[in-house]
This record gives C-alpha cells, sequence and structure tokens, in this order.
C-alpha cells in the first residue's frame, strides 16, 4: 500500500510539472498585440486536435500487477545456489630431497605440482542432496593395462601393456536419498567413484591431511617383477586402493552408529577404460561414535581379485579379503591434540603382478601365467599418528606431526619390513576445515627397508631405504 502512494504522489507531481511547462510555452507562443496585427490569413486552417495524456492513476493496479506477475515467475525459475558450487579441493607445490642415489643426469631434488583438484559439487532436492566431481589437472597423463597371455604362449615373453586410460576425472559420484522421511537412518544411496570408505586415510581428502606422504597401506614397494619370476614382496604393492568405482548404502543408527556397505570393481579409478576386475568385492564399515569427534570403526573386504586388466600393483588371481580397525581420539581436555591410527591385514591371490606386466591365472609358472610366480599371500600393516594444534601464544597457529607405521608384505617370510618414521609440523594462514584450509607443511622421513626375503639386501637407489625431506604449500577453498 506504501508502494502504491509513493508512486500515486510521483504521478501528481509529474502531471503537475507538465502543466506548468505547458503553460510557459503557451506565453511564450502567444502573438505580442503591441506589435499590430500579423499578416491576413491565407486560408482557412484545420483546428488542432490536442491528444489527450493517459492518466498515470488510472492503470496504475493493473502495471503493479504485472510487476507482481513477473516476480512470481523470476521466483520459480531454479537458483544457483546450493545447485552448483565450484572450488579447489587442493592446489599443492612440493619441493622433495631424496637421500637414494640416482642414475647420471637425475636429481635428488625436485619442485613439481602434487595436486592440482578441481571441484564441482551440488543439492538438486531432498531426494538428491548431492552431487560430486573432481578433476585432477596435473595428472592427465595414461595408464598401462594389464594384458593376458595367449594360451600356449611363452607369457614371459608377452608384449607388456600399452597405455590406455586417462586419469583427469578421479571423482564423481550421486547421492540418492530414497526415503528422506528416514534419514539419516537409511541416509543415502552413493553410486560413482570416490575416496573409499576404508580406515581413515584412505577416505580423507588429499587437501586435509596431515603428513604429506601417502601411507604404505595405500602403496609401497621396490624393485620390479622380473619376467622370470619373483617372489610376493618384489615391486609395488597398493594394498588398499583409494579410489574405485562402486555403489553403496550408509546411514546412521542410533546417532552413534555410521554404517557403509556396498560393491565396487575393485579395480582403481582408471577401470572406467579397462573394465571390471573380474567378480565384485563387498565391503563394509560400522563405525561407532564414542563422542561427536572420536569414533572405533571395524572394516571387511571380501570377494576375488584378478590379475589380467588389473589397474592396481600387486594383485593376484584368486581370494581377496581386508580386514581392519581404525580409531581417532581427539581431546576435549587437552584441546587440539588428536591421536588416531589403523591396522590392516588381508590375503592377495597367487601370481601377483605389477599394471602393465602380462599376467594371466593362478599357476606358479611365469612362462605359461606371466607375474611373478609367487603363491597367494598374506599382508599386514599398521599407523599411529599423533598431532597437537597451538591455538595461542607465540606458536599460535603451527601444528606439530609424528607418524610411524610397518608394512609386511608377507606374514609368513622374513626380512622383508618396510618402516617409517614421520617427524614435522604444519602451519596455517587459514583453517576452517573441511572446507577451507592453507598451509605450509614440512615434514622429514626416517625410512626403512629390511629386504626382499632371507639373506637379502637393498640397493642404496631404494627410495623405501632411504631418508626423504618434503615440504608442501597447499591452498584448499570450497
Amino acid at each position: 500500500m506504501r508502494s502504491k502512494q509513493v508512486v500515486l504522489a510521483i504521478c501528481i507531481l509529474a502531471m503537475g510539472g507538465g502543466l506548468f511547462t505547458g503553460a510557459q510555452a503557451s506565453a511564450a507562443d502567444a502573438p505580442d498585440q503591441s506589435q499590430g496585427p500579423g499578416p491576413a490569413a491565407q486560408g482557412a486552417e484545420a483546428p488542432l486536435l490536442a491528444t489527450p495524456a493517459p492518466d498515470p492513476v488510472a492503470n496504475l493496479d493493473t502495471r503493479l500487477g504485472a510487476i507482481e506477475e513477473w516476480k512470481a515467475k523470476i521466483e520459480r525459475l531454479p537458483s544457483l545456489s546450493g545447485k552448483f558450487n565450484i572450488g579447489l579441493n587442493a592446489l599443492q607445490f612440493l619441493y622433495t630431497h631424496q637421500d637414494a642415489h640416482v642414475a647420471e643426469g637425475k636429481s635428488q631434488d625436485n619442485l613439481s605440482i602434487r595436486r592440482s583438484e578441481v571441484l564441482m559439487y551440488g543439492k538438486v532436492n531432498e531426494y538428491i542432496p548431492k552431487w560430486h566431481t573432481l578433476m585432477e589437472m596435473q595428472s592427465n597423463n595414461l595408464t598401462n593395462n594389464t594384458p593376458g597371455c595367449t594360451a600356449g604362449a611363452n607369457c614371459s615373453q608377452a608384449t607388456a601393456g600399452t597405455p590406455t586410460a586417462t586419469t583427469m576425472f578421479r571423482e564423481a559420484y550421486i547421492d540418492f536419498r530414497p526415503m528422506p522421511s528416514i534419514a539419516p537412518n537409511l541416509n543415502v544411496i552413493r553410486m560413482g567413484v570416490f575416496r573409499m570408505p576404508f580406515g581413515i586415510f584412505t577416505e580423507t581428502s588429499g587437501g586435509i591431511r596431515d603428513v604429506i606422504s601417502s601411507p604404505y597401506l595405500n602403496s609401497v614397494g621396490s624393485g620390479t617383477v622380473t619376467r622370470t619370476g619373483s617372489n610376493s614382496t618384489v615391486g609395488t604393492i597398493d594394498f588398499i586402493q583409494e579410489r574405485d568405482y562402486f555403489a553403496d548404502v550408509r546411514g546412521t543408527l542410533f546417532n552413534r552408529l555410521d554404517y557403509v556397505a556396498g560393491i565396487m570393481n575393485n579395480n582403481n579409478f582408471q577401470a572406467n577404460s579397462t573394465g571390471a576386475n573380474g567378480p565384485k568385492v563387498f565391503y563394509s564399515r560400522a563405525r561407532f561414535l564414542v563422542t561427536d569427534i572420536s569414533f572405533i570403526s571395524f572394516n571387511i573386504l571380501t570377494g576375488e581379485s584378478n590379475n589380467t586388466n588389473t589397474e592396481i600393483n600387486g594383485r593376484g588371481k584368486g581370494a581377496f579379503d581386508r580386514y581392519g580397525i581404525d580409531a581417532r581420539y581427539t581431546s576435549r581436555y587437552l584441546p587440539g591434540l588428536m591421536v588416531q591410527g589403523e591396522w590392516w591385514q588381508g590375503h592377495d591371490g597367487a601370481n601377483q603382478t605389477t599394471v602393465g606386466t602380462p599376467a594371466q591365472g593362478a599357476c606358479l609358472n611365469v612362462a605359461q601365467c606371466g607375474g611373478n610366480g609367487a603363491p597367494g599371500v598374506q599382508r599386514r600393516t599398521w599407523y599411529v599418528l599423533g598431532k597437537y594444534f597451538i591455538s595461542d601464544g607465540p606458536l599460535q597457529n603451527f601444528e606439530p606431526v609424528v607418524m610411524y607405521e610397518q608394512f609386511d608384505p608377507s606374514t609368513t617370510m622374513s626380512n622383508d619390513m618396510y618402516t617409517r618414521a614421520i617427524v614435522g609440523f604444519n602451519y596455517y594462514f587459514e583453517n576452517l576445515p573441511p572446507k577451507i584450509q592453507s598451509k605450509i607443511s614440512i615434514n622429514y622421513e626416517f625410512r626403512h627397508h629390511q629386504g626382499t626375503g632371507p639373506g637379502t639386501t637393498v640397493p642404496n637407489t631404494d627410495a623405501f631405504a632411504q631418508n626423504v625431506f618434503l615440504a608442501q604449500f597447499q591452498v584448499r577453498y570450497q
């Protein structure tokens, strides 16, 4: 009503101004009688018909009604607020100095972009509460496939794998909430490729990790699988892959138990190009929330793995399983203190291989089946990590970090253990996790690798037997 009064007042002032201007114009155009009569008219002129001005008040309600209708239509258009967001998951500049000896022409010092991850995400409605996609812009190189062998041919002489898959798209998933009324008991069904819910480190984004290097449970190993056979401790071992294609169900019961259960390809994030790795693998996790910031979890993965067409190092043909326990304690009595750890054990099938080396089947004859010709093996790994964030004083925003871990490639073989101790600190320029985190991290790693079995030693070129210094600057903003 107030707006109508204001419009009416403006219209009245406009009409008054128009009348005043018209009166001045008429006075200016009137003939000056003091100069005598003007010239005689040549003929009768048609009278000028004045066009009446539209009354601005008469159709005011109509025009205001049109504006209200237009406003209602605009409000019904989809809004991008919350529907589409873009951010920087992690931009990391890394300096590395490795004590391991290197060949002529190579350097122990390296400057690199560790991660350059662009993230897009949003919400459609209550049934699709989240969609997510992440691109790794600095790592769009090709990945080798792992071919099989022609029946009857010498597999040890088969052609090695060729580059087949790019790795730019790292994550893409959709959350579907079938029954919003019972969430979070049955919260979402998640489908796509993402960090797997295995323990703590694997699921944690690279942009908010506390140390620079990934743990050995994700990837470790030196030496290469030879075409004449080698034991199960040689070569790279990706004990638990960080990402995979999957479909699972997630929810929370009694506000104390987070659960996840689903199936996955078990062939890493490159499987979109190379295909599934044999039978699917079932996985589940039950996480008990001791408090809102401390928990303990139990993890199970079980199924079968393959060595042909695999995109995961160290996998063989046969039974596959992983069992793990993880826990985190965040102190309320000493704010800033956090301690976490994980313990994992699992079986890899016979005739393991590395990506690109031909393999086929579980036989231990390298000429017939390729791979490393080793039997199935039980592996075990664990770590513990602690940190303390200093919130005030002269060392405000500093965070000392320590970590120790072990990886045993074969529980039945001696002299093959990997160990590592990490000491360092983080300094935060901005720390609002999990959305915003800008920091510099300094780590020094004390590494040791016993060997590849009884009576063996490792060369001074073994990167897992030589210490390393790392410095990383990071920006994360979502």
